[in-house]
């Protein structure tokens, strides 16, 4: 399955499986839950789930025929009409969130993200965030004790995706144990610091970046969430550590 479209689709707002059940069914023209889960690689309670939610969004049709459930998508440029619509609805509303939002004033903002999918979900909001970024992205990461799907996930369709973001980064990362493919597919744009110091233990990452955003990110196995707090004042306190840390070490160095 093209890696290329299932990102594009999970960009538009698709879950990576619902990407996965809209391009099989389009592959397939009309078929059954049972002939979609296999080609698809799901199993088939949760295909079933996935068909019934993307029904409800007006993506997938279903037919019966002498008892057997059917099921067809909408074409591509039907899809493409839809987001439209709901862009163009989104953007008529606008104005009324900008005001709502108003009215918290300086408070922080904070969106949390929890399980797998939604985890994804956040790396792709931070990433995508870097095209109309000025400055790089500031980050602090740890790269062992990663849920193995995750992990795979980084080094192949975010990775993909990464890529395609000119926005460089500098990274602080804790401990030498190894160096994921995600921190070092781009030397040119990475500014890369370890520091092996057994006093700086960081099991998690955090992303300074943007004009007033950090992100941190859980991937442990066990703990598999993260969350964006919008703090003008958390930014720049964050991004002073993180300058001062590095000027520090490189001082130290010399």
């Amino acid at each position: 399955m093209d890696a290329n479209l299932l990102i594009t689709l999970q960009n538009y707002g698709l879950s990576e499986k619902q990407a996965r059940v809209y391009l099989t069914v389009l592959e397939l023209g009309t078929s059954i839950a049972s002939t979609i889960a296999r080609r698809a690689e799901l199993n088939r309670v949760t295909t079933y789930t996935l068909l019934d939610d993307l029904k409800r969004d007006g993506i997938v049709n279903e037919t019966t025929k002498e008892g057997i459930k059917y099921y067809s998508v909408i074409s591509p440029d039907i899809l493409l009409k839809q987001l439209e619509q709901k862009y163009e609805s989104f953007k008529e509303k606008v104005p009324e969130l900008l005001a709502m939002a108003e009215k918290f004033g300086n408070k922080p903002k904070i969106q949390f993200f929890e399980g797998l999918e939604w985890l994804k979900k956040l790396y792709r909001q931070v990433t995508m965030e870097g095209e109309s970024m000025t400055e790089p992205y500031l980050t602090f990461v740890w790269t062992t004790d990663m849920d193995p799907r995750f992990e795979k996930w980084l080094s192949t369709e975010f990775k993909s995706m990464r890529q395609k973001i000119k926005t460089p980064s500098k990274v602080i990362q804790a401990k030498w144990n190894k160096v994921s493919d995600y921190y070092t597919f781009n030397r040119d744009n990475h500014s890369h610091v370890i520091i092996p110091d057994p006093l700086f233990e960081l099991l998690n990452e955090i992303v300074i970046y943007g004009k007033n955003k950090v992100a941190v990110m859980m991937y442990n196995a066990n703990e598999l969430c993260g969350l964006v707090i919008e703090s003008q004042t958390l930014y720049h306190g964050l991004k002073s550590v993180f300058n001062l840390i590095r000027k520090i070490y490189k001082q130290k160095k010399k």
